[in-house]
């Protein structure tokens, strides 16, 4: 520890701590604007000059370190003139639209102005007049004559996202913030600019103009989106969800969103939702009391029937709603794997976030980071910068986006055994490795099982996630909601239904666009008796249920996500609930026939499924089985923008359009070219050709409506490819 007195006060710090930082653990503030702890200090605003005994000049504390018996001052005349100074600079050109700046009431050079500004400016020339409300991206709006040139949104792109999309355009008093040349601003990270611009340079296109501050109601939260379980806090203005911004996490997503997490909001309150329980009555499908739709549900759920879904609705829910189904309606036919997926827990030891900091050698397996879980690809790209070892295993190229080995293969599960068996140099290094992490997609059986062998060979210090899968998946799976012993997984439900073997099927919080087999899918449901659909919006599904089921949004109760390392982490409601829609813990007590609050439930829960709610949670699960099996010679892509709820008005600003991708040869062999329209039955894409892909093989993304069908079309033409 080093010693140093900062105002008269005594403190110890780490070695290497900034001086900014020093003070702030002793509880003296010293003013920034360049400065933010996520990234590297570059001294730029001069806000935070210190006087430093023995120095000859005022000194920037965000970027100069502490050393042993160092005097700082932080109140002398010459460091609050400097403030001064700093402030009147600053405001001389900087327009004074307070009364209709988004960023009114949260705005750091506001705070600073009232601070550290003098009372009356120096100058009195006209401001200068730049670009005003300049769309950047498609959720993102500059004002230039707001900048103070900080550069926190520029550097935040090169340095967590890898992507210099901004730059500095001009020079002098003529410098500007805009988008580099021949660029587009569609990073998935955009919105984290808006939230660390310190004035209202930058601003979100949705928020614009809907609140002040001091209006709004703050609620800590959990993004459902992905596996990775982002902390969040939603800004609600009379019960309506407004804006997310990310709170801080160092054990999870630091302070960073992706824009899937920050906009998906936007199907709460902007888009049609089922608001009261429906009951099909003589062929027509009508309002009901919740009574009456329970009665419905428990009497339609009778003989060989099975349940799908889950992933979606709180670990609270997930739980009563597997122990109903083993207890009240006595079915083993359960799986939450409906999009593809294998499995949500990996065999072995479970993995954690913050070992992607820690681990010695990380092994990626068909894993896109981006597209699946993008907020750990910045954890993991500074991982990478700062040394560790990063070998990608796919079956095609180019799917991390940051520097690594690559291991390209058609049988990845094959290539990670040699490699655990101590096959070549890698294999001699994961062997010896002092922590090896494991990221996988969490699809394909054969890979769950090689995965399982890497831990036997090394128990000790083998730990893996899974990437893949909705928000909540691996709860589902600690849960309970995968088939039992003589159970059907998601496929065999749907085969089943479709050959008329099913007597009922309950879909929970599903999407049409969740099943890859939409031929499957169809047949299933035209055969099956008796059809239940719990949710959250109105679909198709929905129109061709015997009973429908209103849910609450997230935003709207009390519950608990488990992310991809089996954290367990509360979040808490905010949004007005519309209509008649219930809570998902609230329906499954009812059909259990108990007559409990959440308090109750919640002791359950922590009582019942004990490991996510430990320190350690580091219990993995065996080896998998059942699950999604792609068809030969395709390659099935998960996005971002296809997990949470869907459809979504604010998401679909940013959703990329459809696309189709083939290997040349496969390209080739159907006499489809680049740009080439596909029509999906309902729906179009684009088809695409990619050398990254395989020979003979074609890609396309979950979610995609029709994508399955066409698929199956080309791969009817083209035939079977090896793997």
């Amino acid at each position: 520890m080093i010693s140093l007195t900062i105002d008269g006060r005594e403190v110890q710090v780490e070695p290497g701590t900034l001086i900014l930082n020093a003070a702030r653990q002793a509880g003296i503030e010293i003013p920034v604007f360049c400065y933010h702890p996520r990234l590297a200090p570059v001294g730029a605003c001069r806000m935070c000059l210190v006087r430093v005994d023995k120095m000859p000049k005022l000194v920037p504390a965000c970027t100069t370190p502490v050393a042993e018996g160092m005097v700082v001052r932080t109140d002398t005349d010459d460091v609050l003139q400097s403030h001064e100074g700093v402030m009147d600079f600053l405001l001389s050109t900087h327009p004074l639209d307070c009364p209709i700046c988004d960023a009114g009431g949260e705005c750091e050079l506001q705070d600073n102005a009232m601070r550290y500004g003098a009372n009356q400016s120096r100058f009195a020339e006209p401001k200068r007049h730049l670009k005003k409300a300049t769309e950047l991206g498609p959720m993102v709006e500059l004002d230039q004559e707001r900048c103070i040139l900080c550069l926190r949104c520029i550097r935040f792109m090169r340095e967590e996202v890898g992507d210099p999309a901004l730059t500095l355009h001009e020079r002098g008093n003529d410098t500007v913030v805009d988008v580099a040349e021949g660029r587009t601003f569609d990073s998935i990270f955009a919105g984290n600019t808006i939230q660390i611009c310190p004035v209202g340079a930058l601003t979100s296109r949705p928020y614009r103009f809907k609140a002040r501050p001091w209006d709004l109601d703050m609620v800590d939260s959990i993004c459902p989106h992905c596996p990775v379980g982002c902390h969040m806090s939603l800004s609600l203005r009379h019960g309506d969800v407004l804006r997310i911004q990310s709170r801080d996490s160092d054990d999870v997503n630091w302070a960073w969103l992706c824009d899937r997490g920050r906009y998906g909001h936007g199907f709460v309150h902007q888009g049609p939702r089922l608001t009261r329980p429906l009951v099909r009555r003589g062929g027509q499908l009508g309002p009901a009391d919740w009574p009456e739709a329970i009665d419905a549900l428990r009497k339609g759920l009778a003989g060989t029937v099975g349940a799908l879904g889950g992933a979606r609705i709180s670990l609270e829910a997930q739980y009563l709603l597997r122990r109903w189904l083993r207890e009240g309606v006595g079915t083993d036919h359960v799986d939450h794997r409906v999009q593809p997926l294998t499995a949500a827990i990996p065999p072995g030891q479970v993995g954690r976030i913050d070992d992607i900091d820690q681990a010695d050698l990380i092994l990626a397996l068909e894993v896109d980071l981006l597209q699946e879980a993008p907020v750990l690809a910045i954890r993991l790209r500074h991982s990478v910068e700062a040394g560790k070892r990063l070998v990608g295993i796919s079956r095609r190229k180019g799917m991390l986006d940051m520097p690594h080995e690559e291991i390209e293969t058609p049988d990845v599960a094959r290539a990670l055994l040699e490699l655990v068996r101590g096959g070549g140099a890698l294999g001699e290094t994961f062997l010896h490795a002092g922590k090896v992490l494991i990221l996988w997609n969490g699809r394909g059986r054969e890979i769950g099982e090689a995965i399982a062998e890497a831990h036997r060979r090394r128990p000790g210090d083998t730990y893996a996630m899974v990437v893949g899968g909705l928000g909540n998946s691996y709860g589902a799976e600690a849960a309970g909601l995968v088939p039992g012993p003589s159970g059907l997984d998601t496929r065999g439900m749907l085969e089943a239904a479709a050959q008329g073997e099913l007597d009922g099927l309950l879909l929970v919080a599903q999407d049409r666009r969740d099943f890859p087999d939409q031929e499957l899918l169809r047949a299933a449901l035209s055969r099956v008796p008796f059809l239940a659909v719990a949710g959250f919006l109105p679909s198709d599904l929905t129109v061709e249920a015997d009973v429908v089921l209103p849910l609450a949004a997230w935003v709207e109760a009390d519950g608990h996500f488990v992310n991809m390392e089996g954290r367990a982490q509360r979040y808490f409601a905010g949004a007005s609930r519309p209509g008649e829609v219930w809570e998902d813990w609230r329906l499954f007590a009812h059909l259990l026939d108990y007559d409990w609050d959440y308090g109750h439930v919640l002791e359950a829960v922590r009582r019942d499924l004990p490991d996510l709610f430990a320190a350690d949670r580091r219990t993995g699960g065996p080896p998998p089985h059942g699950g999604y099996v792609e068809p030969p010679g395709v390659i099935v892509g998960a996005s971002i923008f296809h997990k949470g709820v869907l459809p979504d008005p604010l998401v679909q600003a940013i959703v990329p359009p459809p696309r189709v991708v083939l290997a040349p040869d496969r390209a080739e062999a159907l006499d489809l070219r680049e740009g080439h329209i596909l029509d999906l039955e309902p729906g179009k894409a684009e088809v695409g050709i990619s050398p990254d892909l395989p020979a003979g093989s074609v890609m396309w993304r979950i979610g995609l409506e029709g994508a399955g069908k066409a698929v199956d079309r080309l791969a009817a033409v083209a035939g079977p490819c090896g793997r």
